[in-house]
């Protein structure tokens, strides 16, 4: 992971956050024999270890650690001990963030543990005075080195320094001069994607996987009569015997009525405790159980209302009544009968029964009877059976120390793999949260497991190094999941957990997308299959800096199929909402975006989910008020802000450039008191307030909060057309690099009639914009205007065409609304300044002219280039075309009469120079 470290400026910005709390977090001690650091904090929230001359202190909680970081920046550090502090970010979600103390030297020791009464960790710093002694002893006179004679280098290429001209010429093809648009800025970033939290960034746990357990009989077809065998009787002679047999006969007839009936007679000739009671009980709850299954012969009752008042179809009531009283005489059976098989069909019936209606507890309960009578009968497949069903229970159950217990006996670890016993410890910790627990257990094991590894271990294990951010290990597991389990539904999520893991680390792009496709075409499990769709939006459309067409045709994956509409659960739900509206954001619709937030149920959701659609609310809202401000629709801005401002005071009104835009909108919309009320509100933000994540909008000016107030004086003295105030607040301001001086100068310049000083300024702000402070479009209109105008009026024509033509060529090629009449009033002084010249280019200046007319319907300067196009026809030979041309002004009544006294007068001078040929 490559490291970012804090800046200076971060330390501040965290001491800022810290002021105010109500203890600290961190306390020094200087004592005599040793440095005490005491750490205010959770045992499981910070993690501390030391290496060599380092300690790193590793938090995953980013409040602890800007409070944390804060304090430690304005701590006294000691030099006996610490050298230097590192506070390192982490690049991706979900790693740490860290502190790196660099010791003074390999003597100083530490010696850490935990407090459980204060609830603090204690630091203790110490010189090994001992080590210093020894190393003192060892060090020897250093050996004298000698010199190597250095290589030559070879020469280097003398580089001509580049030297910019006041006046620029362009270059073929392309623009010496550049109008910075932000919004061009903000298209031209075309490369690579945001991070993991701009996309599908809601992660859940997913649920461990139990050691998979087969179904022992499938009841929706099967009685307990497939499980035990009812023998006839040997000794017809026998009245009891040969009575048994015809109950028996009419059984296996499935003749219910004459059985029952049957067995009715025996019981009232020879009584119920007779040695065939319990073949009679067993035959009766079989006749039960067969009659809930055969449609058929279930008997007709009338619809019925249950305790909470709803009413329920006879089949459900009838069928469980049936049941009910099959699984008591079952229940009979096994506490009643000395025959073993017969014990056992019952118990496994029941059982089952148990486990198809999650009643894990009576599950249990049967399971152990079984447990015990397979044991006495050395019935080794009753036992294993009966073992994984016991261990299948306490693990629904959480039972991790009976687990444990039972898996100590003799003949569960004789008949029962240690695998699978190990895996279901490791689903209880699992579920239980206790991922250290399942990572300690698997690599303390992992030397002992054959392959191949049992699938739950694998798939426990994964989900616990993928919830401890332990990205790399969780693929390497899950990658051997699906290699040996492909075939399980579980692969599934194995797939997406190992695109998920490949998109955390920050991988490379079109390989996570792979990844994501991968899980998408080869998910049996349709929830998992959807999320993969929704995850490949996120990252596909949401995280891309530029979209292309066939990026937008893919957020059709967002709407579900009829199929896996309803296996769309709350987490489900809550990250689509997230994505559809960042696909919205990131294609800067937002007013599409604004309008599906508003249908979210934002407040029904937990506060911290809350807090990332409020931040997303923020941006869209600063979009709408930016892309309103640089369109000139000032008054859009204003409304936009009021209406928002409260619902997202938290985050709208801390944001600076919002603030900026929305003051400097008051302004140019001439509301003074508004203006005056926006900005005091404005100066008393903190000089460290700064946007935070998400930075959605990029700002077409990120300065500080000083920097903008500086700007919007500037502006409040440039809309009053106060120049000589204007000049002198610069002054004040005139080494503040952040701020445009040279645009404020050149206005400056420019209106005091010092053209050559402006156009010195301009071209300095055209060639090297500031790209922290780029100009809005009004204000880069108003800098060409002046550029050109003071052009037109203090420089030799050929520098003016040679600059104006670079302007032009820019002007077109930005091809804005906003700058067309700029470019109107370029191309008509640089045709003014071809007929200035003494020695006029007449054929240059009639296409120029031809050119501009065609381009342009109605402009101010139609008139008069009309009259330039005549001059230059007359002048080429196109004599009776330009006769045509001035003829046509003369009799144009809207033609102002200067300008047709210069068309006589050509026309008559034509005129006499014919006469005199």
């Amino acid at each position: 992971m490559v490291k970012s470290v804090f800046k200076i400026l971060t330390f501040f910005t965290l001491l800022a956050l810290c002021i105010g709390q109500a203890f600290p977090v961190v306390t020094q001690l200087d004592e005599k024999t040793h440095l005490r650091w005491k750490i205010k904090s959770a045992k499981e929230q910070i993690k501390i270890s030391k290496s060599r001359n380092k300690v790193i202190i590793q938090t995953l909680d980013p409040d602890f650690f800007l409070r944390f970081s804060g304090e430690i920046a304005k701590i006294n550090k000691q030099n006996n001990y610490h050298q230097t502090f590192n506070f390192v970010e982490p690049k991706q979600p979900g790693a740490p963030y860290k502190l790196e103390i660099t010791l003074k030297d390999s003597s100083v020791e530490l010696f850490n543990f935990y407090k459980q009464d204060s609830n603090e960790f204690i630091l203790d710093f110490w010189i090994n005075k001992d080590m210093i002694q020894t190393k003192a002893a060892s060090v020897d006179a250093v050996p004298k080195q000698i010199k190597l004679a250095k290589k030559a280098a070879p020469p280097k290429p003398k580089v001509k320094k580049k030297t910019v001209a006041k006046a620029l010429a362009p270059k073929k093809g392309s623009s010496a001069f550049k109008v910075v648009d932000p919004q061009q800025i903000e298209a031209a970033q075309t490369e690579g994607y945001r991070d993991f939290r701009y996309g599908a960034s809601f992660i859940w746990d997913y649920s461990a996987l139990i050691p998979p357990l087969k179904q022992d009989i499938d009841l929706t077809r099967k009685a307990p009569d497939f499980l035990f065998e009812i023998k006839d009787q040997e000794m017809l002679d026998d009245p009891k015997q040969a009575h048994m047999q015809l109950s028996i006969n009419f059984y296996r007839k499935q003749e219910w009525g004459l059985m029952t009936r049957s067995i009715g007679l025996y019981e009232k000739k020879y009584g119920k405790k007779s040695p065939y009671q319990d073949i009679n009980e067993f035959m009766k709850a079989v006749s039960l159980i067969k009659n809930s299954i055969n449609e058929k012969e279930t008997p007709k009752f009338k619809s019925k209302m249950d305790e909470a008042g709803e009413m329920l179809p006879p089949e459900e009531y009838s069928q469980k009544g049936i049941r009910a009283a099959a699984k008591n005489i079952l229940t009979n059976v096994v506490d009643n009968s000395k025959n073993y098989n017969l014990k056992a069909a019952a118990l496994r019936f029941l059982i089952q029964e148990a486990r198809d209606q999650a009643d894990d507890i009576r599950a249990l309960e049967f399971a152990k009877k079984l447990y015990v009578e397979a044991s006495e009968a050395y019935d080794d497949d009753n036992v294993v059976l009966s073992s994984r069903i016991i261990l299948n229970s306490l693990a629904k159950l959480k039972q991790v120390k009976k687990i444990q217990e039972f898996l100590a006996n003799k003949v569960v670890r004789r008949l029962l793999p240690a695998q699978e016993g190990m895996a279901y410890v490791d689903y209880v910790n699992l579920v239980q949260g206790k991922t250290s627990e399942v990572i300690k257990n698997f690599e303390k094991e992992l030397p002992s497991l054959v392959k191949p590894i049992h699938p739950s271990i694998l798939f426990n294990v994964s989900e616990a190094y993928f919830r401890n951010s332990d990205f790399k290990k969780a693929i390497k597991y899950l990658d051997t999941f699906i290699s040996d389990y492909s075939f399980m539904t579980e692969s599934s999520h194995a797939r997406l957990r190992m695109a998920l893991s490949f998109d955390l680390l920050g991988k490379e792009p079109s390989q996570v997308l792979r990844l994501y496709e991968d899980a998408i075409n080869k998910s049996s499990d349709l929830a998992v299959r959807y999320e993969a769709k929704v995850r490949y939006v996120g990252f596909r459309v949401a995280r891309k800096v530029k979209l292309s067409e066939a990026d937008r045709e893919r957020i059709v994956f967002l709407e579900a199929e009829p199929s896996e509409k309803r296996f769309i659960a709350a987490d489900l739900q809550k990250l689509l909402w997230l994505t559809r509206m960042r696909t919205f954001i990131s294609q800067k619709k937002y007013n599409d975006a604004m309008a599906y937030l508003s249908t979210i149920p934002v407040d029904t959701l937990r506060y911290i989910d809350q807090k990332v659609f409020i931040g997303d609310g923020a941006e869209i809202i600063l979009g709408l008020i930016k892309e309103s401000y640089l369109k000139g629709d000032y008054a859009k801005a204003v409304k936009v802000w009021e209406t928002y401002r409260e619902q997202y005071a938290e985050r709208v009104n801390k944001n600076p450039y919002t603030n900026f835009i929305v003051t400097d909108a008051f302004l140019k919309l001439g509301l003074r008191d508004s203006f005056e009320r926006s900005l005091n509100n404005f100066s008393k933000l903190s000089s460290k307030s700064m946007r935070k994540f998400p930075l959605w909008v990029k700002a077409h000016k990120e300065i500080s909060v000083q920097d903008y107030l500086v700007e919007l004086n500037l502006n409040k003295y440039l809309k009053a057309e106060d120049y000589e105030g204007l000049g002198k607040y610069l002054g004040t301001v005139k080494n503040n690099k952040n701020v445009n001086y040279k645009f404020y100068n050149g206005i400056v310049s420019y209106h005091g009639k010092n053209y050559n000083q402006a156009i010195s300024d301009f071209e300095d702000l055209l060639v090297s914009p500031n790209l922290k402070n780029i100009l809005s479009p009004e204000q880069n209109q108003l800098m060409v205007s002046a550029y050109l105008e003071s052009l037109f009026e203090a420089a030799e024509p050929s520098k003016f065409r040679k600059n104006v033509m670079a302007v032009i060529q820019d002007l077109r090629n930005n091809n804005k609304p906003a700058l067309r009449p700029l470019l109107v009033r370029a191309e008509y002084l640089y045709m003014e300044s071809l007929f200035s010249e003494q020695k006029v280019d007449y054929a240059r200046l009639e296409r120029m002219a031809k050119g501009f007319l065609a381009e342009n319907i109605n402009t101010p300067y139609n008139n008069r280039v009309s009259y330039l196009k005549g001059l230059g026809m007359i002048n080429t030979k196109q004599i009776e075309e330009g006769k045509k041309v001035l003829q046509e002004l003369i009799q144009d009544e809207a033609v102002p009469a200067y300008l047709k006294g210069l068309a006589k007068t050509e026309l008559s001078t034509l005129e006499l120079k014919n006469n005199a040929l």
